[in-house]
């Protein structure tokens, strides 16, 4: 199938960018101010608008000081425990495994474990059908060990 002529035409119209000047027009009415593309009046005024310029260089004589940014400083754990925060993927795919590490919160423990079945001092024991799977020493708050 061939082009036709007009299509050519249009698709070169399409292509080619258009530079309209058009006039803006302010008049003013009793307690109004009116902007219009044509003139609204005996006492329309031409409003001249400067077209907005984005970017820039650096190199056009204004002074300016470049200071780098003040060095960070690491921030203390919110859980207050060795392993600190954990991103949300990785505990995902610790809850899957049900494997926990030392200097985890109690939170995150319980998170990946579940609640456990009883304390026996600062020990959570887990329970399946009446057999003892696991005990979890948590300490202010953070794992410290577990068998």
């Amino acid at each position: 199938m061939r082009p036709t002529l007009t299509a050519m035409a249009l698709l070169i119209s399409l292509l080619v960018p258009f530079d309209s000047h058009s006039q803006i027009y302010r008049c003013q009415t009793d307690s109004q101010t009116l902007f219009s593309d044509r003139p609204c009046g005996a006492g329309a005024e031409v409003v001249t608008v400067e077209p907005a310029r984005t970017g820039g260089r650096l190199d056009t004589g204004a002074d300016f000081r470049f200071e780098p940014p003040a060095p960070r400083q690491a921030r203390a754990s919110r859980t207050g425990c060795a392993r600190g925060y954990i991103q949300s993927t990785e505990l995902r795919r610790l809850r899957v495994k049900s494997r926990v590490e030392a200097g985890m919160s109690a939170t995150q423990v319980r998170y990946i474990l579940g609640d456990p079945d009883h304390h026996a001092g600062q020990w959570w024991v887990y329970q399946r059908r009446g057999k003892e799977t696991g005990r979890y020493l948590i300490r202010s708050g953070c794992l410290v060990s577990w068998r």
